[in-house]
């Protein structure tokens, strides 16, 4: 998640990690769980529209 060009919009923490909610400057929103666990798996969901300038390619 690049926070140059994402704004956080909230944090929620769970028994599993972090969950964040960041919006991208398109208007986009992405969600990812950071694990609390160093060997858990993280997870993202969301991102860019294919024509989006912030798109890391």
């Amino acid at each position: 998640m690049n926070t140059k060009t994402n704004t956080i919009v909230s944090r929620h923490t769970t028994s599993k990690g972090v969950v964040v909610w960041s919006r991208c400057a398109c208007g986009r929103l992405q969600m990812a769980l950071v694990p609390y666990d160093v060997d858990g798996k993280g997870l993202a969901a969301g991102g860019h529209d294919i024509q989006c300038p912030h798109q890391v390619r």
